[in-house]
């Protein structure tokens, strides 16, 4: 606008191409001096001053001579016509998004908090909100459009920066006598004490609401907190500011939402993009506020450029950070400014968490890209959170945002060599798989009950739920480390740990790598020319083909090579399981006969060698070939044998592999009871087979279960109890994302369903033979 000297100064910053630090350096007038300016702080700078910045900005003699009118009569307005001393920030005509953090904020603000809680009284107390996140993520921006929304709600409104990232943040005291000076002018105490109590007198008297944007800590907001009255104040931060008491809400800023971002795009871009081309940009930017808006005042302060055309610039992850920046808008100065508080442990964490290939990772994998104990490693990560540079989330997962991820490898780049990248990423890999397999081993018979009490380097693994819960949570990383040991032609290594998760994998059948983590053993086997371990491996890839890719020739022709190589080297309990693979591969293929006999002389070689955990599984495939060739009585006959020898101590196979085992024999019993409409029956065993899958977390044995049951519930007359049981089903297929299982369970529901209201089962679509139970690996 040509009657505001702030606007005015800005914009020929801005078609200057300097940043205030440049007009400053250039001009002689400090930073802070030109920044107040533009706020609109400072109306009336004196004439020298301007004519410093006319001449460091080069400016026009007609351009020259409004800057000064502006300053003159500024100058020259009434004492009364001064606008407030602490100001909201300039409005944003395109702000966009954030609703529902805009009407908490309200609501607490004007103090229905406590209504909002369901409580009866409002808080007498007045209220105080703090907003959090990472640097760019518009808590400015926020906290000022909130101080909008209530302009009627507060006749005064004051913002305060309290400049929490610079080298010199607002003192306390400092920041007391401005509030102070800025309600009633002239009126504040010397002594810090009564300065304080002054300044909070005077809000418990009057409506307003104190906005204290960027602070450094919570010793910057206490001395301007009212004990009562009808203020409020509303503060953001970079930091947690966990120890500011009476906080009626806390929000912590995520990301704009990707329909909010594009939406802020077209708002500074109207006309110029396709939905489709904003959403690409959007993406790029990571939805975060402030890189979007650079974005966009890139484009549209140049009419020339396309939206595609940026887009391909930030597609490089190098460029992106340095493609962020419009005048003096920068994202890594935004980002730097954080970092640059941070101490140097904490600053060589951010860094290295780079080189994690995942989006999230545990505090054990940070101490070891630091070589730092855990619990040193989490006050580091406690600093990173406290600044909103890494954010804590559930089960304890610690992950960078995007952009800021980019930024940290931009800092590991530039301070440290690629030697000690080399070094930190061999160690973290190193830990990564000795702890793969530490927790691998909770799951396996041979090796259960082992493990040393845990280091200081290294995470608590004292049970197979926490054992699971670290090998899931952290398989991105431990399957990255893997690749790499293979790359490297460590073979040995590679096969142990695959062999740790051998039976750890049956618990997650759904995961969609397990064929690459057998591909890779089977390979490192073949590398090593040892015949066991090609045996070995070859049947995990074996199950793996059959299992998660459905892929039966490659399945086979693995579970061929497992059985040769058994052979080769006379291994008894290698050949049954190799015998156990073909003949799950040649039931799902259709080849009866064949499985059949390697079913059996699976169940003779497992019984010969004594395997107490692969003769139940070969005794199941041996049921599976005999309920397919029809001779249901033998297949459940085979099936509770099975079950016999599973509760036999004698027998019992050690460790998981016993109520895995359980839970999918019973599974089997109750599909084969099923298939032989014995009902009373069937609803039993798929009762029973549930009960004890519930501490398992196998979603194919409780899906089968549930299916079996609700089959069985139909055919007995129980139409309501059936639909439950095919619908939790139906959930868990579809979470599974399996076809031919989901098609059967769908199929199912929609017999039950029709026949519920009288159509014949021939028009419902009856479905056809339920898909295999599990078969473990």
């Amino acid at each position: 606008m040509d009657d505001d000297l702030g606007a005015l100064l800005r914009r020929h910053r801005q078609d200057a191409d300097l940043t205030i630090e440049d007009l400053a350096g250039a001009s002689g007038v400090s930073d802070r001096g030109i920044g107040d300016i533009e706020r609109g702080v400072s109306r009336g700078p004196q004439h020298r001053t301007v004519e410093a910045l006319a001449d460091a900005l080069r400016l026009r003699p007609d351009d020259r001579a409004v800057l000064l009118r502006l300053a003159r009569e500024g100058r020259r307005r009434p004492a009364g016509a001064v606008p407030h001393a602490l100001p909201l920030p300039r409005r944003v005509p395109d702000f966009t998004g954030r609703a529902a953090e805009r009407a908490a904020l309200g609501r607490v603000l004007r103090g229905e908090g406590a209504v909002a809680r369901g409580e009866h009284a409002p808080d007498p107390t007045p209220p105080v909100a703090v907003v959090t996140g990472p640097p760019g993520f518009g808590k400015t921006t926020l906290a000022a459009q909130v101080a909008r929304d209530l302009g009627e709600h507060f006749p005064e409104r004051l913002f305060l920066d309290l400049r929490g990232v610079d080298h010199e943040p607002v003192t306390p005291d400092a920041a007391v006598r401005r509030v102070a000076e800025a309600l009633a002018s002239g009126t504040v105490p010397p002594d810090p004490g009564a300065a304080s109590a002054h300044v909070r007198g005077l809000l418990a008297e009057r409506r307003v609401l104190l906005v204290l944007d960027n602070a450094a800590s919570e010793d910057q907001v206490r001395p301007l907190v009212p004990a009562d009255g009808p203020s409020a104040v509303l503060v953001t931060s970079r930091r947690a500011l966990a120890g500011l008491d009476g906080v009626q809400q806390r929000t912590v800023l995520g990301r704009l939402a990707p329909g909010d971002s594009v939406g802020l795009l077209d708002a500074i871009l109207p006309g110029r993009g396709s939905a489709e081309d904003l959403a690409r940009l959007a993406r790029l930017c990571d939805d975060v506020p402030l890189a979007l808006r650079i974005a966009g005042n890139r484009l549209a302060a140049r009419a020339g450029w396309s939206i595609d055309g940026l887009v391909r610039r930030m597609a490089a992850d190098e460029r992106r950070l340095d493609a962020l920046a419009a005048g003096d808008l920068r994202v890594r100065a935004a980002f730097t400014s954080s970092y640059e508080q941070l101490g140097p442990g904490a600053q060589r964490l951010f860094r290295r968490l780079a080189l994690v290939d995942a989006p999230t990772a545990g505090a054990g994998l940070a101490a070891a890209l630091v070589d730092e104990s855990v619990w040193r490693t989490e006050d580091l990560l406690d600093e990173l959170v406290d600044l909103s540079l890494v954010q804590h989330l559930p089960g304890d997962r610690y992950g960078l945002h995007d952009l800021l991820r980019l930024y940290a490898r931009s800092e590991l780049e530039h301070q440290e060599d690629a030697a000690a990248h080399a070094a930190a990423r061999a160690a973290a890999d190193d830990w990564l798989l000795r702890t793969t397999v530490r927790a691998g081993y909770r799951f396996e018979p041979d090796h259960a009950h082992e493990g040393a009490a845990p280091g200081e380097r290294d995470v608590d693994l004292p049970d197979q739920e926490a054992a699971q819960a670290w090998l899931r949570a952290e398989a991105p990383s431990w399957l990255a480390a893997l690749r790499r040991a293979a790359a490297a032609g460590d073979h040995a290594r590679v096969a142990e740990v695959a062999d740790a998760l051998h039976w750890f994998s049956d618990l997650w059948a759904t995961w969609d790598r397990w064929a690459e983590v057998f591909d890779l053993s089977a390979d490192a086997a073949a590398a090593l020319g040892d015949d066991r371990l090609i045996a070995v491996h070859e049947g995990y890839r074996a199950w793996a083909q059959s299992i998660c890719r459905g892929d039966l020739d490659r399945a086979r022709a693995a579970a061929d090579r497992a059985l040769a190589a058994a052979r080769r080297c006379g291994d008894t309990t290698q050949e049954g399981w190799a015998l156990s693979y073909r003949s799950w591969i040649a039931s799902q293929a259709g080849d009866l006969a064949a499985a059949e006999q390697d079913a059996s002389a699976a169940v003779d070689c497992m019984l010969a060698a004594g395997d107490q955990e692969g003769a139940p599984q070969a005794m199941l495939s041996l049921a599976k070939a005999r309920q397919r060739l029809g001779r249901l009585d033998e297949a459940a006959e085979t099936v509770r044998a099975t079950i016999a020898r599973v509760a036999d101590p004698r027998t019992r196979p050690r460790a998981q592999v016993a109520p895995f085992t359980e839970a999918n024999a019973h599974v089997y019993l109750a599909a084969i009871l099923v298939e032989a409409e014995r009902w009373d029956e069937a609803r039993a065993v798929a009762s029973e087979a549930l009960r004890l899958a519930a501490p398992l977390g196998v979603p194919r044995i409780v899906a089968t279960a549930h299916l079996a049951r609700g089959r069985a519930h139909a055919a007995l007359g129980n139409t309501d109890a059936a639909v439950v049981d095919i619908e939790i089903a139906v959930a868990e297929r579809r979470e599974l994302g399996i076809d031919a299982p989901l098609a059967a369970a769908l199929a199912a529901l929609e017999q039950v369903r029709a026949a519920a209201v009288g159509v014949p089962p021939a028009a419902a679509g009856v479905p056809a033979r339920e898909p295999e139970p599990v078969v473990a690996g």
